[in-house]
């Protein structure tokens, strides 16, 4: 199993702003292209610091992961979402992790 992880820096005036985008827009555009929202969490908004808002996909392997990706870049919708999110975010990360074997999603 592989996993998309984002992890997302977002002032925290936007922090809510963000994750309803990742809500109502981006995981509708992720699950139409194939992958499955695992998790979405985030840090304290309280904390006078950055929220860092860490999404989990589910994209089967890295020969589906280039599959769901052609289906983004297809996607005009793909395209509107990446321009909200970029506006919102001050920074982050993406990368693949692998479930190890004893993990209960192996």
């Amino acid at each position: 199993m592989t996993f998309l992880v984002d992890t997302v820096r977002v002032d925290p005036a936007h922090a809510d702003e963000y994750l309803n985008l990742v809500d109502g827009v981006g995981v509708p555009i992720m699950r139409d292209a194939g992958a499955s929202l695992v998790s979405c969490c985030s840090t304290s908004q309280e904390l006078g610091e950055d929220v860092e808002v860490l999404v989990v996909w589910s994209v089967g392997d890295h020969v589906r992961w280039n599959e769901i990706r052609k289906n983004l870049v297809l996607d005009p919708r793909w395209h509107r979402y990446g321009r909200e999110a970029a506006r919102l975010r001050s920074g982050g990360t993406r990368r693949f992790h692998h479930a190890a074997p004893f993990s209960p999603v192996a």
